[in-house]
Formats: structure tokens, sequence, C-alpha cells
């Protein structure tokens, strides 16, 4: 299989881009171990060339995003990115049924994501009322991969908490992810 993952971990605040780039690092140790092609692209760094980007995305079977969470939505890198690389003609078309044009050729998509609100908040308080499980803040990622006519997805990786609580439990836990989703 031919993954692109696409990645958006940097320093804001407390956080510190770390933990982002670690799972980016299990994601390509794991699949290439079981014979996965593996390209990646840090939309942290400004030097991406929007054809190169182009080129990657249609080269795709899966795309993965690592990302945290940044005011409920994905961080401004991973934005910019989308809004270069997104292009008329290459990886989309206009139809008469709206979100019925995308041309990427992947066939599905995982997020992880990183975020210091603990998933037990999802569903709470007034903020994540509505939020009952993570892919709900997510829905502008995940929207967007469907308008791409990706449409399957694997199902989202979420490490909470983590600015302010116990993240030794991530690793062995997303591995364990990686093994039931990509053989």
């Amino acid at each position: 299989m031919k993954t692109l993952v696409v990645t958006a971990g940097y320093s804001l605040f407390d956080a510190k881009g770390q933990l982002n780039s670690y799972l980016a690092y299990l994601t390509e140790k794991n699949l290439t171990e079981k014979g996965h092609k593996v390209k990646f692209s840090d939309v942290t760094k400004d030097t991406w060339d929007v054809e190169r980007e182009v080129a990657k995305l249609l080269w795709a079977e899966t795309v993965i995003y690592i990302m945290p969470i940044m005011w409920f939505n994905m961080p401004a890198p991973m934005v910019r990115w989308l809004d270069e690389v997104l292009l008329y003609e290459k990886t989309f078309i206009i139809t008469e049924e709206y979100g019925e044009g995308g041309q990427v050729p992947a066939d599905n998509f995982m997020v992880v994501t990183t975020s210091n609100m603990k998933s037990s908040d999802l569903g709470k308080g007034f903020v994540l009322k509505n939020a009952l499980h993570i892919d709900d803040v997510l829905q502008p990622l995940i929207m967007t991969n469907n308008y791409l006519n990706i449409r399957t997805q694997i199902p989202t990786f979420h490490a909470d908490n983590v600015v302010a609580g116990d993240t030794t439990w991530i690793e062995s836990a997303y591995e364990k992810h990686l093994s039931i989703h990509f053989k």
C-alpha cells in the first residue's frame, strides 16, 4: 500500500510538537515493516512545493493526517496545505451535484490527533456538548476528504490530555491501533 503521511506538529504554548513527530515516526516504522511505501509531507515547513505535494497526494492509496487539534480545528499549517494543494482540475472538479467531483484516487484516510482535552470531556459542558466523539470536532478535515472522493475513514486515533496528563500509554495504544487497521 502507498501511504502519504501529512503531519502538522509544531510548538505552541506548552506543547512542543514532538509527540506528533513521534507518532509520524511510529507510523513510518510500523507501515514500512509491513511492506508499505510511505511518503511524508511536513506542512509546518515552508519549503514544500505545491506540484510535488499534489503528486504525492495523487500517488497515495491511503492518507494519514497527524496533527494537534487547534481551536477545535486543524492547525493553520494544515489548512494552508489544503488551501494550496487542493487544486481545481487536479484534485477536484465542479460537478452538478456538489461534492461529487473528487479526483484523488486514495481509497481511505485516517486522522491521528493530539489534544489537551480529555476524551471524557466530549459531550460535556457548553463548548463540547455537541461533540460526542472526537470526529465531531474533526468534521472539516473529514468532509474535505469526502469531497476529494476519499470516502473510507479508518478510525481516528486520539491522544488526549497530552499537555497536562500522562502520555506513557500513547505509544503502545497507537501501535495497537496501527496493527488492527493496517496489515
